[in-house]
């Protein structure tokens, strides 16, 4: 088996790639790699979803992730909780391909894995609900004595738990597993690009600097694993899940569909740049996507998704139907940070920021560049370059096309 270290930077998209000099780390690091810079996004294009189908190469409508948050009309937003546990994956991914070969598997602030029976070592992407404790939400949802001995031997070197810092802290865990446990399996996923974006804007100083602390992260991880006995053959893949555009209107659906008198015909769930509608009664939803059809570009709507359409992407199932937002319009369902955003995602198919990434380095892989793909490729190549049986994946597997 091929041990395997795999970097999410949460945001960076192929347009990025214009503003990687040459000389610089990645610039230099890529040469030697097999690159693709359009992997095709999944709908809507959020963290959770993507992750989801970056580990198990399947769609949403396979893997059951299609949202960061379940649809939960009836609570308020700030006691939504998101797909945290893995047992909310439908299909399995390449942790449980790994375990099953005998393989040690590791992940940090990796999307919907916490509680996962195949992580040795997980320290997970969760967040204390209103009357919770964040530390003891992490452990009960990562490894709780490896994670009470990471705080206690590299705890001071974190100044908070914020971006960037959470971000900085994820790379001192990465550098510890890979030095002292050797894992076959470690996936880390970094969020600073996707922060500084959402607070201060698409191509705003503040990503920009976030994209070279991204940089010096990928080299701190990549130098440990040249230092390590047992990691220096290692392969490191570096890959994204959605870019990120500039919003200034904020819609509220609910609000616009009562005022054309149509409340209670469908429930509103906003992904950003696109939106689901759910309809308990089919007649009901109809009249709502009629409507929509008919008068959504005055409200900030670009496309009205039918179902067969959403069927056709991978979607999951539940939505009667879904719209997509005009450009700078951001959809609300009641979620504060929507009227504060600079710039988001979750937007549909043929976007500009659809395209993600995929760096492949390590001994053997041939410095090619690989041609489009969709994001559901993206495990069973991972699993075929790793010897690994990933047979619930819906993608194609292009390892072969990078081998030397």
């Amino acid at each position: 088996m091929r041990k395997t270290v795999i970097i999410s930077l949460d945001a960076m998209y192929e347009k990025d790639m214009e503003a990687v000099k040459e000389d610089s780390f990645l610039g230099r690091w890529m040469k030697e790699a097999a690159v693709c810079t359009k992997v095709k996004t999944v709908f809507p294009a959020l963290t959770y979803p993507a992750h989801t189908t970056l580990v198990t190469g399947c769609d949403p409508d396979q893997h059951g992730v299609g949202q960061n948050q379940p649809f939960q009309p009836d609570k308020q937003p700030d006691m939504r909780a998101w797909y945290w546990q893995a047992s909310e994956v439908h299909r399995e991914s390449l942790f449980d391909a790994v375990k099953k070969q005998g393989g040690r598997c590791a992940s940090i602030l990796w999307p919907v894995t916490g509680k996962h029976p195949s992580l040795k070592w997980g320290f997970p992407e969760v967040v204390a609900l209103p009357g919770e404790n964040q530390v003891l939400k992490m452990l009960e949802y990562g490894t709780p004595l490896w994670v009470l001995l990471m705080e206690l031997k590299h705890g001071r070197k974190r100044v908070s738990s914020k971006e960037p810092h959470l971000s900085d802290y994820a790379v001192v865990l990465a550098e510890d597993l890979i030095r002292i446990r050797q894992p076959e399996l470690l996936a880390v996923h970094l969020v600073d690009l996707d922060d500084m974006r959402h607070h201060h804007g698409l191509n705003s100083r503040e990503a920009y600097e976030a994209m070279e602390r991204n940089q010096r992260r990928v080299e701190k991880i990549w130098q440990a694993m040249q230092d390590t006995p047992g990691m220096e053959d290692a392969l490191l893949v570096v890959l994204s899940d959605h870019g990120q555009a500039d919003v200034s209107r904020t819609v509220h659906l609910g609000d616009v569909l009562k005022a054309a008198g149509l409340e209670g015909c469908v429930q509103v769930q906003s992904n950003g740049m696109s939106a689901y509608l759910f309809g308990a009664d089919p007649e009901k939803a109809a009249q709502a996507e009629s409507w929509l059809r008919e008068n959504g570009a005055s409200c900030g709507v670009s496309h009205v998704y039918s179902r067969g359409e959403l069927d056709k992407l991978g979607c999951i199932p539940e939505p009667a139907f879904a719209v997509e937002a005009a450009p700078e319009v951001v959809f609300s369902d009641g979620l504060p940070q929507a009227k504060r955003e600079k710039a988001t995602h979750g937007f549909g198919p043929g976007h500009p920021a659809e395209n993600c990434l995929l760096m492949i380095r390590g001994r053997g892989i041939s410095p090619a560049r690989m041609d489009s793909m969709p994001m559901r490729d993206v495990a069973p190549t991972l699993a075929g370059l790793m010897g690994v049986s990933l047979p619930d994946a819906q993608g194609v597997d292009h390892s072969a096309e990078i081998v030397e």
